[in-house]
């Protein structure tokens, strides 16, 4: 089903050192051994995380026996004397490894070894789980041509890494600490293209709400929260960006500017233009012509 030896190499070659946006991790060696060998009792000083992909056998550590069979992950903690023995045609996927302090932000640092130092060693029924998915999905299959292409082993490697701890460390987040601000940013992000893509029309707080389906009361505090301005502050601020560029970059009339980027008047545009650059639309349009032609 896999070429084992051969999706043992590439992964040592491709995939060591994994970088990401919150946690660098170096690893050490990857295995995908079938029918493993019983070994002796020994320890490391990084964690080493298991996949059984068939066969039985026994995993021991502190005195405690652990049984091995298809679809068990199980984690090797830091000088943690163990042993895999007893084994039965056991095919094991494994990967040792520890995360770069210096280069992982601290509280994702910390909260990845603490996960995994003080939650359960030992799970069952993981052949399903997202992980034993990911972990799968880095090898070659039999059928080459399928297999992933080398420039995503890093990607899939990472990303396998992190999901131990939901797992073998048996913690996950909290939702109301990682979803609320990853959505924030969504809703932001699609209010502010919602502005910017209908600057000439009358754009109201009630309008944009509607639109990205959250309340007016929600999304002023989003933008409060997040933007750290107001939302008429937000739409005057893009009516004035877009209208500087089309003044710097096009012999669009002011009067269309003006209409193009939702101003009531030429009067307010120049205006609220003024306030904000320190300089009339006309004269602004005039300034750059003159360092185009210096330049």
């Amino acid at each position: 089903m896999y070429v084992w030896s051969k999706s043992e190499e590439r992964l040592n070659r491709y995939a060591r050192l994994l970088q990401g946006e919150s946690v660098t991790i170096h690893v050490y060696y990857w295995g995908a051994v079938p029918k493993l060998v019983a070994n002796a009792v020994h320890k490391h000083s990084f964690f080493e995380v298991c996949y059984v992909a068939g066969g039985t056998g026994i995993y021991e550590e502190g005195g405690t026996a652990y049984p091995l069979h298809e679809g068990v992950l199980f984690c090797s903690r830091p000088n943690i004397r163990h042993q895999i023995r007893d084994v039965d045609q056991l095919d094991l996927l494994y990967v040792a490894y520890e995360l770069d302090e210096k280069l992982s932000k601290p509280d994702e640092f910390e909260y990845y070894n603490q996960s995994l130092n003080s939650g359960t060693i030992w799970i069952e029924n993981q052949q399903h789980s997202p992980t034993a998915q990911i972990w799968k999905s880095l090898l070659i299959p039999s059928e080459e041509m399928f297999a992933v292409p080398i420039a995503l082993l890093n990607q899939l490697a990472h990303a396998l890494i992190l999901t131990f701890p939901t797992i073998v460390g048996g913690r996950n987040k909290s939702t109301e600490i990682i979803l609320p601000a990853s959505n924030a940013a969504i809703l932001i992000s699609r209010a502010k293209l919602y502005i910017r893509d209908n600057l000439g029309a009358n754009l109201s707080l009630s309008e944009v709400a509607r639109y990205i389906n959250v309340s007016e009361r929600h999304l002023s505090r989003l933008f409060s929260q997040s933007v750290h301005e107001s939302f008429s502050m937000l739409v005057r601020h893009e009516r004035v960006r877009v209208a500087e560029q089309l003044l710097s970059q096009t012999a669009t009339p002011i009067k269309t500017i003006a209409e193009r980027c939702g101003f009531s008047s030429v009067h307010y545009f120049s205006r609220t233009f003024a306030e904000a650059k320190g300089i009339p639309p006309a004269a602004f349009r005039e300034a750059s012509r003159r360092n185009t032609d210096d330049d």
